[in-house]
């Protein structure tokens, strides 16, 4: 399958008031398609877009239990059923106003929901919608997709992240560089609004996916995918699975940084954090 110059993840929290039902950061959405609409023009043209919910789906999939589902053999309640709706509804109105900008920025950019050829077992990906973000790419398009819904084999329904679908889309397209942009400069030794807290410029990972300095990491209590935890795991897999063939640089969404790691790979000392493989 042809590779993909760059994958673009923009965090929820980067585009979203994750604290506020559905509200949106529009000066940082701007940015966000300014950005992609260099990245494009510069002729990084087969890249892929994925961003979070942020405060879009994950105060109704917390409130309606969506990411635990119900107990194989157990009967799917109303108000499941109703979450799950609720929740698709708020994702993809996200996921309408990023393609929006991005349209707007000249940005060939084409909305894609994972629900329905995205699923999972026990919350973990079994079927991947591959080919229909193949087929965009390939027509010269640039896909979007978001964290979703996703019908799941065992427990009827969980939250696929964001971050799950790109560690898979790492895999089947082996791009040149992720860039993960967020609300913070990269990753921190703890926390950020923690006492103490430094920004790690580089984390080494080893054959085993551990990794060097071990960084502490926080959830937010709506967070239904695992927050910045989650997402670091997903970064240290992309690394660890393809040997560091595969680079991935984590820095603010709204930074200089942003357009260099995007266009070239790299970050200078302060600006973001960038993880590396590291056969012991």
């Amino acid at each position: 399958m042809a590779a993909v110059d760059c994958i673009v993840k923009l965090g929820g929290s980067a585009l979203t008031q994750k604290d506020q039902l559905e509200t949106l950061k529009a000066g940082a959405l701007q940015k966000a398609a300014v950005l992609v609409a260099k990245l494009y023009g510069a002729g990084e043209r087969r890249c892929i877009i994925v961003h979070g919910a942020g405060s879009f789906g994950h105060f109704q999939a917390k409130q309606h239990g969506v990411a635990h589902g119900v107990l194989t053999g157990s009967a799917v309640s109303s108000r499941l059923r109703q979450g799950l709706c609720l929740t698709r509804l708020s994702v993809t109105k996200l996921n309408h106003l990023v393609t929006d900008q991005l349209v707007r920025s000249g940005v060939p950019a084409v909305g894609i929901s994972p629900f329905g050829t995205w699923k999972t077992a026990f919350k973990n990906v079994s079927q991947a919608g591959i080919n229909t973000v193949k087929d965009v790419l390939d027509s010269g398009y640039v896909p979007v997709l978001h964290g979703d819904c996703a019908l799941d084999l065992e427990q009827h329904c969980c939250i696929l992240s964001g971050d799950a679908i790109i560690e898979i889309l790492a895999q089947k397209f082996s791009p040149g560089r992720v860039v993960f942009l967020t609300d913070v400069n990269g990753v921190y030794s703890c926390p950020p609004d923690k006492p103490g807290a430094r920004l790690v410029n580089y984390i080494t990972i080893g054959p085993d996916g551990n990794m060097e300095p071990p960084v502490l990491t926080s959830v937010l209590p709506h967070d239904t995918t695992g927050g910045v935890s989650l997402k670091l795991q997903s970064a240290v897999n992309i690394v660890s699975q393809s040997y560091g063939r595969i680079p991935v640089l984590i820095c603010k969404l709204d930074s200089e940084a942003a357009e260099r790691a995007c266009l070239t790979g790299e970050l200078e000392e302060g600006e973001g954090t960038k993880l590396f493989f590291k056969d012991i």
